[in-house]
């Protein structure tokens, strides 16, 4: 017996397969799960492949396009690309029961490191860092009444800073118990930060990419994002339909800018700042992508299955073998060796590795440090210049008045 297996992912597939390193191939994964399922029925088949090398999706005058279109027009038998099964699709032709399960996602470029120049405000938000100040000054104007107002937050500047402190502004019991809680207020503090700045200079930090599906939204919708889908996928309808309003104009966003990509070429090949893909957390491994940004966040979980004919004979039979093959762990074993592989495939190890920095720190590492000790020396000496001048022109009225 022999089968038209429809596939829009294997024409053409030394050309995609060759040029693909470093990312496990979506095309060496149907064609094994192929033969494997094409072994043990006993069946031989022939390639047909569709004209747009698409899944398929729906048109507007109830045609389907891609794969789904070759099987219901009695042009293919069945299909082993990795289908996710709709409402759609299964009324508009037939599926074997689930095998698979596949969380959809989207990945990003991670982002930008921080410079180092301003490293040293890093270990608080800019929220903490006002709450502190807050704190300092209102103590030492408000509870602290009578005394000068500037040596006595001096006086906690040095407790902050674990220096002596003159006690001369708390000689009463209630100034003093302020007095101890603001030490051990400002010994945690200080604590705390010394113990998360060195982390921050030991490991590069980055800035707060796209994370979540709101960020992407938003950030689509901002401009500064785009969002590519596989072609044909059956994602894009389901974006489309969401009844949340964000993930919905995400969806007509790539609908109206055609963002898609091709899943038999690299993914590499799209990649740049400010572009998300969104598909199949299967597709987002390989040796290429541990220095990308894959999101926890999901758009759903589809069930992919088989496509059938409706005239198929043997559905029954594959049922049965897909169980077998799933239970036994064929498929998985044959996605990992594939992870594998694409790792054994990638030419430049070195561009997918984590970095790894020199435990010594250098002056750019240090640069901001220095640039607040010399603004604060450049500030120093104008303050110091015009204190001579003041008492220059202080001492010249005197001696007119004299």
């Amino acid at each position: 017996m022999k089968l038209r297996v429809a596939s829009a992912l294997l024409k053409d597939m030394n050309k995609y397969k060759l040029a693909r390193t470093g990312i496990a191939s979506l095309q060496v994964i149907e064609i094994r799960f192929l033969e494997l399922i094409a072994q043990h029925m006993g069946f031989s088949y022939e390639l047909v492949f569709p004209v747009d090398e698409r899944f398929g999706f729906r048109l507007p005058d109830g045609n389907w396009t891609g794969i789904i279109g070759m099987i219901k027009r009695d042009e293919a038998d069945l299909s082993v690309a990795p289908l996710s099964l709709s409402m759609q699709r299964m009324q508009a032709i037939d599926f074997s029961d689930s095998y698979w399960m596949q969380d959809t996602t989207f990945m990003t470029e991670l982002p930008p490191l921080l410079p180092k120049t301003y490293f040293y405000t890093y270990p608080f938000t800019l929220g903490v860092w006002l709450a502190f100040l807050s704190v300092m000054i209102i103590t030492a104007f408000f509870l602290v009444p009578g005394e000068g107002f500037g040596a006595v937050l001096m006086t906690f500047m040095r407790g902050l800073c674990r220096q002596s402190v003159n006690v001369r502004y708390f000689k009463t019991v209630a100034r003093k118990l302020l007095l101890i809680h603001w030490l051990y207020f400002a010994n945690f503090v200080t604590l705390s930060y010394c113990a998360v700045v060195l982390s921050f200079l030991s490991v590069p930090l980055r800035n707060k990419g796209v994370e979540t599906i709101d960020d992407l939204c938003r950030a689509v919708k901002g401009g500064s994002y785009k969002a590519l889908v596989s072609k044909g996928s059956s994602i894009l309808q389901h974006i489309v339909n969401s009844s949340n309003e964000n993930v919905k104009d995400l969806g007509s966003a790539i609908l109206n800018n055609h963002w898609d990509y091709d899943t038999r070429e690299g993914i590499d090949n799209y990649f740049e700042y400010g572009t998300a893909f969104i598909g199949s957390k299967m597709k987002f491994r390989g040796a290429t992508f541990p220095r990308k940004f894959i999101s926890k966040d999901s758009f759903g979980v589809f069930n992919v299955a088989v496509a059938l004919n409706r005239r198929f004979c043997c559905k029954k039979r594959l049922n049965v073998l897909l169980r077998r093959i799933v239970g036994a762990g064929l498929f998985q074993k044959i996605i990992e060796e594939e992870w594998f592989k694409a790792g054994l495939g990638q030419q430049n190890f070195q561009s997918v590795s984590i970095d790894h920095r020199s435990a010594s720190l250098s002056i750019g590492d240090l640069y901001g440090v220095f640039a607040v000790l010399v603004a604060g020396y450049i500030v120093s000496g104008v303050v110091f210049l015009l204190e001579l001048v003041a008492n220059y022109v202080y001492n010249v009225k005197k001696t007119h008045y004299v």
